[in-house]
């Protein structure tokens, strides 16, 4: 089974992935495309890759 693209998203508040695991605000971590999307329609995060043409 093909492992699921990821994505880098900044933590715009604390998040728990694991129930006794806090990721702080501000946090940039790679989750999964569709994780990325809840979070930043729930207003958790914001994506946090590069612009087109900004990558080197």
């Amino acid at each position: 089974m093909a492992e699921a693209k990821k994505t880098p998203v900044k933590l715009l508040y604390d998040v728990w992935f694991k129930d006794d695991e806090r990721t702080p605000a501000g946090t940039v971590i790679e989750v999964a495309v569709s994780e990325a999307k809840k979070l930043i329609d729930d207003g958790k995060a914001e994506r946090a890759d590069p612009l087109p043409g900004d990558a080197e």
